[in-house]
């Protein structure tokens, strides 16, 4: 399986809540991550997935990912990602839950290790944006490349 392919499979079961399978694509003993802004750098793939039981999934429902890019080398792989979800649990960064559907962009980086299952994980994403979007504060800024000198504008 590709890089790729492991990474796609990995998402799968995060969106579906297939934990069970995860020793397919991950290396559960060895595993370390780093969800920038949430978790820190955390050991093992128990502490990871209930961070992101109790950080993610308690706040958000219907998560879904978008690859936008896949740099993928066959032992680090990166994805740029855009990332939709409904408010719709705990609160988030201490915003109540509003029901509302907010999106952002996240950067997911992977390592895998001579197994071809997944070691190690950086994710970065948009928290000030989702925070923004559910004060109802979020600038509406390009979504493609454009000639907008945005921070320009009165």
């Amino acid at each position: 399986m590709s890089a790729l392919e492991v990474f796609r499979r990995f998402q799968h079961m995060l969106e579906t809540g297939d934990f069970g399978a995860i020793p397919e694509v991950v290396d559960v003993d060895s595993y370390t991550e780093n969800c920038v802004g949430m978790t820190g750098w955390t050991l093992g793939f128990d502490t990871a997935l209930t961070n992101f039981q109790h950080g993610m999934l308690s706040i958000f429902s219907d998560l879904r990912t978008e690859e936008l890019d896949v740099i993928d080398d066959g032992e680090t792989l990166v994805v740029r990602m855009r990332v939709t979800a409904t408010h719709s649990g705990k609160p988030f960064f201490g915003l109540p839950s509003s029901n509302n559907p907010v999106s952002f962009d996240a950067l997911d980086m992977y390592r895998l290790g001579e197994d071809g299952r997944i070691r190690w994980r950086f994710m970065l994403c948009d928290w000030n944006g989702v925070r923004l979007q559910l004060l109802g504060e979020a600038p509406d800024l390009p979504t493609t490349p454009s000639r907008i000198a945005v921070q320009a504008q009165s």
